[in-house]
Order: C-alpha cells, then sequence, then structure tokens
C-alpha cells in the first residue's frame, strides 16, 4: 500500500487549467482527487465527505478568497473539518514579508499570527515538489492523530 492509497485530496483553485494539472499528477501518484472551483464549492465539498488534505489557491476570483477559507474551516466546530491538512499552492512568494493575519486578535488567533497551514508551494510547482509536500503533510497529520 502507498501512502497515496485511499486519500482524498480536494483540490481548490478558479483556474480550471492548473486544477486539473495538479489532479492528473496526484491521481498518477495515486491520490483520489475533486475540484473546487471557489471557496463555496470547497465548503460544501468538505461538509459532503470530508478529504486528507486540501491544496488551496489564494488568490481567487473574489480577491484573497483562500485566506478566508482557512480561517472560516479553523472555525468549524467539528474538529474532523477544522483540522483537516492545508497546503497553500499559490503565486504569492513564501517569503514575502506579508503576514497571513491582521495585526488584531479575533480571540482565536494572536496579532500577527500566521495563517494556520501545514504547507506553502509556490505556482508553478514541479510534479515531483507537489509529491513530496503532499506526502510530507499527511504523514505529518497521521502521526499527530496517533
Amino acid at each position: 500500500m502507498t501512502a497515496a492509497s485511499g486519500r482524498d485530496v480536494l483540490i481548490v483553485d478558479d483556474d480550471a487549467d492548473t486544477a486539473e494539472a495538479i489532479q492528473i499528477v496526484l491521481d498518477g501518484a495515486g491520490y483520489h482527487t475533486r475540484v473546487a472551483p471557489d471557496a463555496q464549492d470547497a465548503f460544501r465539498q468538505v461538509g459532503e465527505q470530508r478529504p486528507d488534505l486540501i491544496l488551496l489557491d489564494i488568490m481567487m476570483p473574489s480577491g484573497t478568497e483562500g485566506f478566508h477559507f482557512v480561517w472560516d474551516l479553523r472555525r468549524d466546530p467539528d474538529p474532523a473539518r477544522g483540522n483537516i491538512p492545508i497546503i497553500v499552492l499559490t503565486a504569492i512568494h513564501r517569503t514575502t514579508r506579508l503576514r497571513f493575519y491582521p495585526d488584531q486578535g479575533d480571540g482565536t488567533y494572536a496579532p500577527g499570527e500566521f495563517l494556520p497551514v501545514q504547507g506553502f508551494l509556490d505556482k508553478p510547482v514541479a510534479s515531483e515538489m507537489l509529491l513530496a509536500e503532499v506526502d510530507r503533510v499527511l504523514k505529518q497529520a497521521e502521526a499527530a492523530s496517533g
């Protein structure tokens, strides 16, 4: 049994070509994939069938929709949904000085806390790097759940 066997990955990206390319790579490695073109559809899909991992674009038609998706998902009262591992896959470079959360706290996150995700990948991403990061995050989540 490979690390991918039986693993469900939800790809959230408004660019159909990008989502299809990611899907081809992951399906070829044995993952089961689904695609959501926006945060609203992603929430619907998470509610219907909890994925093992979410690959998330940040910039979508409504702006920084991906940021809001993360914050809303992390606030979900059901830990099975609220703790789904997320890898951000975006053209926003991960080493930017941009913080992914406002300077003020909100009761859930402290001032200046970075976006609560398990990984970041820059677009475009090489297939090998994508697969390695997906495998790393899934193994980390499995070890944390015990």
